[in-house]
């Protein structure tokens, strides 16, 4: 009896404790590991900030937007930026050029007759009032405008074209440049032989700066070749008629090498003047005439 008492007197008690306090249930090893025993573990300490090593939360919701700018503040859009640099460099480029170069004017390049003071005429056609001549200096063909009342001009005729109108006694104006493609075919067929009498009668200088010069421009080839007709046999025996001292004339040259030397260095002027891409141009190398 007494026994009993005791025993409902400690669950009384235990009961009173667990209304307070929390419990642990724990597993007994042995013949009781099935019973549950609740042990008095005491009140747990909880951490209001979390571990060191725990992840940080991610964030939620969207992100801060920026305040709309004032009335004075207008950003600036990249279109107005680059234009902004656009016109900051037009601003220095007309500082350099000047403030007296219009931007919309663009200087016309000059024509290349410009510096020709002189041609050889090779037809003049009455009924267009109108002559087709040779410049002397680059060997240009043009077109020029007769003064009126003037007499049918010769062909091989000289005639003055330079920008001083006292001495133009023949022309009154340069009307311009034109080619083979647009002259007549009886102009085609007097221009060699104008081109021959201009060689002809400067022949001291193409002597001088293309015969008795001329050597060879690779292994194979010599200078003389650039000639119509004219191969390596007959170009060695060129040079070996021209030996140390040259040629004196054009005369002794055709005597020496049985040619005609003004004919085939004026065929050769000829091609070059069809076709502008043949290289070398004797055009370039022995023009102008030095006086």
């Amino acid at each position: 009896m007494m026994k009993s008492i005791l025993f409902w007197k400690l669950f009384v008690s235990t009961l009173d404790l667990n209304e307070r306090l929390p419990l642990e249930v724990t597993y007994m090893a042995g013949s009781r590991k099935d019973r549950n025993i609740r042990v008095n573990t005491g009140k747990r300490k909880t951490s209001s900030s979390p571990a060191p090593t725990s992840w940080s939360r991610p964030a939620e919701g969207r992100e801060k937007v920026q305040p709309a700018n004032k009335k004075g503040e207008q950003k600036s859009s990249p279109l107005r930026e680059n234009n902004q640099r656009r016109n900051d460099r037009r601003g220095r480029n007309n500082q350099h050029r000047g403030r007296h170069n219009n931007r919309g004017q663009r200087q016309t390049p000059k024509s290349p007759l410009m510096q020709e003071n002189w041609a050889r005429v090779i037809d003049h056609d009455k009924t267009k009032n109108e002559v087709i001549a040779v410049s002397e200096r680059k060997l240009l063909l043009c077109r020029l405008k007769p003064k009126p009342q003037t007499s049918p001009l010769l062909t091989t005729a000289r005639v003055y074209i330079g920008p001083d109108e006292e001495q133009r006694e023949h022309i009154d104006s340069v009307l311009g440049m034109t080619n083979l493609g647009r002259v007549a075919n009886h102009v085609k067929a007097d221009l060699p032989l104008v081109v021959q009498i201009f060689i002809e009668e400067n022949e001291h200088h193409f002597i001088s700066a293309f015969f008795n010069v001329a050597g060879n421009m690779s292994l194979k080839q010599h200078a003389f070749e650039l000639l119509s007709g004219v191969g390596n046999k007959k170009a060695m025996q060129m040079v070996e008629a021209r030996g140390s001292s040259g040629f004196e004339s054009l005369a002794a040259l055709n005597e020496a090498c049985n040619i005609d030397a003004g004919e085939l260095l004026a065929k050769r002027f000829l091609s070059e003047i069809e076709d502008r891409n043949i290289q070398p141009r004797l055009l370039d190398l022995l023009l102008p005439v030095k006086a």
